[in-house]
């Protein structure tokens, strides 16, 4: 069974990669904002992993609401309630529980190094769309995105400075929000799939660290 200490680093892995085009020249009416719901599966594939606590510790759905390269994400169970990035600290605010604690991250900080990827087109079809697979190899684990940069098309510019998790090269070579994500390690594999869509205004009160809140940087 994974410690508690390394799960919960698999965890905000995992989580936090979630938002990720053009160039500066295009209009910002052609980029996504708007809402999009996640579902969470995962597959056993040794017995030091139990489903059941998978299921626990990630929770079973997620929201995103992206505007502008900011994002919450809203958890449906799991250890990690909510979770907003902010593009101006570039940091990540997580609350794990009812408590007035917040946790921020700096997203500044160096990714894993990646051993190479590939981009392979029209790999498979998500809510009727057509979409291309990034896939992402590390020392440790694989990690794949299904994205369409016509439809939730991005500016990579947003996350130009997201260097955690590799955000901002994963970012470049899409150009979008990814439809669906796929992390294989060891043990196990997690699926975060879209399973709705919505084009609508988001608010940008949305994007704001709560005055009431302890601040914690996460290390």
């Amino acid at each position: 069974m994974h410690t508690k200490k390394k799960t919960t680093t698999i965890l905000f892995g995992l989580l936090v990669i979630v938002a990720c085009s053009s160039t500066q020249k295009t209009n910002d009416k052609e980029y996504f904002e708007g809402k999009i719901m996640y579902k969470n599966e995962f597959v056993i594939k040794t017995n030091k992993v139990d489903s059941a606590y998978l299921d626990k510790a990630f929770g079973k759905a997620a929201n995103l609401y992206f505007k502008e390269g900011n994002y919450l994400e809203l958890y449906d169970g799991g250890t990690m309630l909510e979770q907003l990035y902010l593009k101006q600290d570039n940091k990540t605010y997580v609350r794990k529980n009812q408590s007035d604690t917040l946790y921020w991250y700096d997203c500044g900080r160096p990714g894993q190094k990646m051993l190479k990827f590939e981009i392979n087109p029209k790999k498979e079809k998500i809510l009727g769309i057509d979409c291309d697979e990034l896939v992402t190899y590390y020392p440790n684990k694989t990690v794949s995105f299904y994205f369409n940069s016509d439809t939730l098309r991005i500016n990579p510019e947003w996350h130009r400075n997201f260097t955690a998790f590799n955000k901002n090269l994963n970012t470049q070579n899409m150009k979008a929000v990814y439809l669906k994500y796929k992390i294989e390690y060891p043990d196990f594999i997690a699926t975060v799939t879209a399973t709705t869509i919505s084009r609508q205004q988001i608010d940008n009160k949305l994007f704001s660290v709560p005055k009431n809140k302890i601040l914690i940087e996460d290390k």
